[in-house]
């Protein structure tokens, strides 16, 4: 979904857009493979990085600082993540730790030191799917017990899980190729394409 910051632009400019959504994606956690902790719950991610919780025994894992890395604001995966967090004191992270794109941040996770401090977090299907060879030296982490999965995603068990959407101008022309490409997107058709491309569609 579109940031607040993007929609305050858009109203400034007069601009009006059409969504639709087309699926589901999730915002997912991860750390080093090695690092026994299984999972995080809701309330523990923001204490995390608003610096409240700075020690992987304090959530279950080894006596080790956790190094929370997280994305510019603008990002989408930080998008995704103030739609679920609130974090209060935005200069607890230290600027080292913002990394400024997704595989950047992934590549962070991966090979920070060669331990298991780091944590991350960016979107499921990205992860899954793009740069699934990032999982051989890192892994998913469950949130509240459950851990993402296109199953759990597309049940709504997963509690990180959030629609994405096909988008265009309000104002495109009915008989337009946008127009009939963006129905087609959004039309059953479009279910079946997103589906055979490992896309979570929401469940009928």
């Amino acid at each position: 979904e579109p940031s607040q910051e993007a929609l305050d632009y858009a109203k400034e400019k007069g601009f009006e857009w059409e969504m639709t959504p087309i699926g589901i994606d999730a915002l997912v956690f991860i750390t080093g493979k090695d690092n026994p902790t299984v999972g995080l719950t809701r309330e523990q991610i923001p204490a995390i990085y608003n610096g409240e919780l700075t020690n992987w025994s304090q959530v279950g894992g080894p006596d080790k600082a956790i190094v929370p890395y997280l994305r510019n604001a603008d990002s989408g995966s930080h998008t995704l993540f103030d739609l679920f967090f609130d974090l209060k004191n935005n200069d607890a992270i230290a600027k080292e730790y913002m990394v400024g794109s997704m595989i950047g941040l992934l590549e962070a996770i991966a090979t920070y030191r060669g331990e298991d401090e780091a944590l991350g977090y960016t979107v499921y299907y990205y992860l899954t799917n793009m740069e699934a060879s990032t999982l051989e030296t890192s892994k998913l982490l469950a949130v509240d017990g459950v851990m993402p999965s296109n199953d759990t995603i597309a049940s709504g068990e997963y509690p990180l899980s959030n629609p994405f959407y096909a988008v265009i101008p309000a104002n495109t022309p009915k008989d337009s190729k946008t127009r009939l490409l963006y129905d087609w997107i959004c039309s059953d058709q479009g279910r079946v394409i997103a589906e055979n491309e490992n896309y979570v569609v929401p469940q009928k």
